[in-house]
């Protein structure tokens, strides 16, 4: 299968969906990770510039550990919404270039709003990939055929989050956490602003998840309730 996650920042699919994408590489899926922000806000001492190279560096070098494909559409952080038509448009771009049998974003719930409304785009961006007078900057790609299922996961922290889909990562629990550390700015950063070890905390929620499926790790995700996208199988991995 192809498999399109669409993340908010460079760290985002891997702390969100990390060893879910992990498991999909390994059954033989087509991974393809696209990012929508540049990270030019997740540092203190760098510039705007200098860190938004740094972390593309570092987002390439987790997607290569899974042999995912990496896109990132580098608009700036904190200016998703600022972009939302131009977002819509590269997304659909990408979806007619993947062409996915299923989506992972994030959900609509989000504790800001970059997050939230890389969910919308991504709904929005499904739609008009489908539709064939709607603006492309890639004639080449062809219309997209069919609407696809999406998964949501988890909010940040499981803060208000109410996961119906469940997969066992237990053994890809490890190459999550090497994809994360490749982050090694944002890791930096987080410890700064929020006062966080997210290296720990991507194990510790995902072990909570884990004791409540009585297994050792797993993330846990929603399906989009709309019509067209509800899944007719079981897309994610067990």
């Amino acid at each position: 299968m192809n498999v399109l996650a669409i993340g908010c920042h460079p760290d985002d699919l891997e702390i969100n969906a990390g060893g879910t994408l992990a498991k999909c590489a390994k059954r033989g899926d087509k991974v393809t990770m696209c990012v929508l922000g540049n990270g030019s806000a997740g540092h203190k001492v760098y510039t705007k510039e200098e860190i938004a190279a740094i972390r593309l560096e570092e987002a390439k070098n987790s997607a290569a550990i899974i042999g995912a494909e990496y896109i990132n559409l580098g608009v700036d952080d904190m200016f998703i919404r600022a972009n939302y038509d131009l977002l819509v448009k590269r997304v659909s771009d990408v979806i007619r270039k993947c062409r996915p049998d299923f989506i992972i974003t994030h959900g609509a719930d989000e504790y800001m709003v970059d997050h939230s409304i890389t969910h919308t785009i991504a709904f929005d961006a499904t739609m008009a990939a489908t539709v064939s007078h709607y603006p492309t900057d890639h004639p080449e790609y062809p219309v997209f055929d069919k609407f696809t299922p999406i998964f949501t996961a988890e909010n940040t922290h499981a803060v208000n989050s109410f996961p119906e889909i469940f997969v066992d990562i237990t053994d890809t629990i490890d190459t999550k956490v090497k994809m994360y550390e490749c982050h090694k700015s944002q890791i930096e950063w987080l410890k700064v602003h929020d006062n966080i070890d997210t290296s720990e905390n991507i194990k510790v929620f995902a072990r909570a998840r884990g004791l409540q499926c009585d297994t050792g790790y797993v993330e846990g995700f929603n399906v989009l309730k709309q019509a067209h996208h509800l899944p007719l199988k079981r897309y994610l991995p067990e």
